[in-house]
């Protein structure tokens, strides 16, 4: 049996779900290939000669920044980065395996309360260097099996099969070879050839194998970068699962991979030494979900001091020179055998707590990064060439399982077909689900053809759809917080037939959508009178004015990743146009500008929300509102709607100097700094309503009783702008808020919170 094992996944799994929830210049294209197999095989050979670690080369030390993100990866593609880890340390190496990393500086800001990442990493996370015949690339799992007799002794990495190892035609074919670009440096020219790495059909021993790409120096062959996955390959028997049950049954119930991408540059002019790596764990649960979990380790080696044997690297010279045969013992010159550890270790707490000597503004070293950078060398379900594949699953987990309101308990499943290599880009997606109290069937069907940076789609349905407005990009409706009394949403029973083309336009820093087709929507009543946890009571839901019409809506997004409730720095926007033409018959404009910025020890969150709705008779569900959840957090929940709307909100945090070490029970377990601080968050809005027809629509949303009794509107036009403000004290890397707040309105009180993340 040959089969890639489960430790993997359930390592990358473990990790991910557990803490969540380059020296070169100008760059010349030129296109070339190497035209034989032959020239192909002498490539590599060469490459492979190089790759020992140069006699003169004695070590070296380095300072290194890390940044460690958590993020989400929608199934739009979207990424959402909820927490941001970035350390500072020190590397020393030398060429008899000696690997030191020092942690002399640590920071973080996340959005809930968690674990540090570095729990899951009790040694080293950088790759020293690429020379030798095994990658240290990956952390022990424990599970995993070795390449030799030799690889049972304990040890806290696993090898990889080098793909320029000695025995490297035992594990890999090569294919490819074209030049993919020329460097330059100062008068050299440097073509750099990549090279096409898979493990071989016919392996017949067990192994942890490299899949994905070699760049060469076609010069001289030196490695200039690796680019790729790692992968077990079991030969014989499967050992027997290890680990608890819930080890297990997440094991089997998700698919992760890790990823690295390292890129080498040229030291002294002779030693190709790391400049950047990139590591990955990419976690999806395919049943449950389009999207993944990742977990990305950016490193930037910099200062970097190589030691060097001067004479004897006049020596080697000299030799090369004159044309006589190097020679360097296979067990010097190829670091496979060594049993040192890769050693992690942290500077006392004062230093960590006085550090200050940031290079890279927290988020920096992330940017323009995206998941789907190894969509070519994942696991098989996300690539897009390969035969026709089916999967049972659903796009989101609430199409799979949600409570609320209107529907109750939601159950549904879906499938997906990728036609692949029948009709490239191809994915047909279904889903489908019964809603238990509403009585009511909901799904969808839709086509997706994706070619470079277009998207066509189809899509036809039935869906549940909310009304709330300026929400965050991750608010789609809660699938759970319904069962325990919480549905801050209002929902409009919507069928559609859709059609959608969408650009992207470079490195998703532009992406317009336009979307045309008919719609239906209908009034739904709230079937559940109270949670079915705590026997909250349930408000009703609000009024939606039933019509058929002709939909056609256009958004354009300027970096999409970017928001201001998320931790990605840097400045985002959105445009949205939306038109009814029929019994709905409607004009909406909203436009959103976010930003982030980190300075020093001070964090500033800004967002502005505007819109207008236009009509003779305004829909209800069109209508904008403001309240609780809904950009003024100070007030009742919808306290106001209106035609014309506008939000703004800011929050600056400040994070005092002490306290900001990790805070570390043993070496399993590893805490975010206390990191105490101070926030200040003015949120501020205001509703319109001109002319009898838009304050008819707000009329129609609904009559609530007062503390008296009485029949009084549940939401009213705001009569210019209405303001709240929120400070308090921040721990734990800004997650934690414990302070108060109050509308900015004469005889109103403040009121304590204790709440979790940066909320705006």
């Amino acid at each position: 049996m040959r089969s890639p094992s489960r430790p993997l996944a359930a390592t990358a799994a473990a990790i991910a779900l557990t803490l969540s929830l380059t020296a070169w210049v100008p760059l010349i294209a030129q296109p070339a290939a190497i035209d034989s197999a032959r020239a192909l095989r002498e490539l590599v050979a060469v490459a492979a000669a190089r790759n020992r670690v140069p006699p003169a080369l004695l070590g070296y030390e380095a300072d290194v920044e890390t940044e460690i993100s958590l993020i989400i990866r929608r199934s739009d593609g979207t990424e959402i980065v909820g927490a941001v880890e970035q350390i500072a340390s020190r590397l020393s190496w030398d060429r008899t395996g000696r690997y030191d990393q020092r942690i002399r500086g640590h920071r973080m800001q996340q959005l809930g309360a968690g674990v540090s990442v570095l729990s899951g990493f009790r040694t080293g996370w950088i790759n020293p260097t690429l020379y030798g015949n095994r990658l240290r690339a990956r952390p022990r799992d424990g599970a995993a099996v070795g390449t030799n007799a030799r690889d049972s002794a304990p040890r806290d990495t696993l090898p990889v099969v080098h793909p320029l190892a000695d025995d490297r035609e035992r594990w890999y074919t090569y294919r490819g070879g074209d030049t993919i670009v020329t460097l330059r440096d100062g008068d050299r020219r440097v073509p750099v050839v990549r090279v096409l790495v898979s493990p071989r059909d016919d392996v017949t021993s067990s192994a942890s194998l490299f899949r994905g790409e070699l760049h060469l120096d076609a010069s001289r062959g030196a490695l200039v970068r690796l680019r790729g996955g790692f992968e077990d390959v079991l030969v014989g028997p499967a050992p027997a699962q290890r680990g608890n049950v819930l080890t297990r049954l997440i094991a089997r119930s998700v698919q992760g991979v890790a990823l690295a991408d390292y890129e080498n540059a040229e030291r002294e002019r002779a030693y190709w030494l790391p400049v950047t790596q990139r590591i990955e764990l990419q976690v999806a649960a395919p049943m449950v979900s389009d999207g993944r979990a990742v977990v990305r380790i950016v490193s930037r080696l910099m200062s970097m001091s190589v030691r060097e044997d001067a004479a004897l690297r006049l020596a080697v010279a000299d030799s090369a020179a004159s044309g006589a045969a190097q020679t360097t013992p296979a067990d010097v010159g190829r670091p496979d055998t060594l049993r040192t550890r890769r050693r992690l270790s942290f500077a006392p707490a004062d230093t960590l707590r006085a550090f200050t000597n940031w290079q890279y503004p927290l988020g920096a070293l992330s940017e323009g990064l995206h998941a789907d950078d190894f969509e070519d060398i994942g696991p098989d379900r996300w690539r897009a060439v390969g035969l026709p594949r089916f999967d049972w699953g659903v796009p989101n987990g609430a199409d799979l399982l949600r409570i609320n309101r209107v529907e109750g308990v939601f159950t549904g499943f879906g499938a997906r077909l990728a036609l692949r290599d029948l009709s490239p880009g191809t994915v047909l997606r279904a889903t489908a689900g019964y809603a238990w109290s509403e009585g009511t069937m909901r799904g969808r069907v839709e086509v997706q053809r994706d070619r470079g940076p277009w998207r066509g789609l189809l899509r036809v349905g039935r869906g549940l759809d909310i009304t709330n407005d300026f929400r965050n990009p991750l608010d789609s409706g809660s699938a759970l917080a319904a069962l325990t009394g919480l549905d801050e949403y209002d929902y409009v029973d919507r069928r559609f037939a859709t059609a959608v083309v969408q650009r992207t336009i470079g490195a998703r820093q532009w992406v317009w959508r336009a979307e045309t087709g008919v719609a239906r929507d209908d009034d739904t009543p709230a079937r559940l009178t109270a949670s079915p946890i705590g026997n909250t009571a349930f408000r009703a839901n609000r009024h939606v004015d039933a019509g058929t019409y002709w939909r056609n809506a256009f958004t354009l997004l300027w970096r999409p990743d970017g928001s201001a409730e998320f931790l990605k720095p840097g400045w985002s926007a959105r445009l949205f146009a939306e038109q009814g033409i029929g019994e709905l018959d409607f004009v909406r404009l909203e436009a959103r500008v976010t930003a982030r910025r980190q300075v020093g020890p001070f964090t500033a969150i800004a967002r502005a929300d505007a819109g207008t709705l236009l009509g003779d008779t305004p829909p209800t569900q069109q209508l904008f509102e403001l309240g609780r959840s809904q950009g003024l957090p100070g007030f009742e929940y919808k306290a106001f709607a209106g035609t014309q709307s506008g939000a703004v909100r800011g929050l600056l945090l400040y994070t005092a100097p002490v306290w900001r070490e990790p805070i570390r029970f043993g070496r399993s377990l590893i805490l975010p700094a206390f990191a105490p601080g101070f926030s200040v968050g003015v949120q501020s809005g205001i509703t319109r309503a001109p002319g009898t027809a838009a304050l008819d629509a707000v009329r129609r949303l609904g009559l609530v009783a007062d503390s008296t009794g009485t029949l009084v509107p549940v939401s009213r036009v705001s009569d210019g702008w209405r303001s709240s403000v929120n400070a308090g004290f921040r721990f734990f890397s800004g997650s934690m808020f414990l302070g108060a707040a109050r509308p900015l309105e004469r005889g109103e009180k403040w009121r304590w919170l204790l709440t979790f993340g940066q909320q705006l």
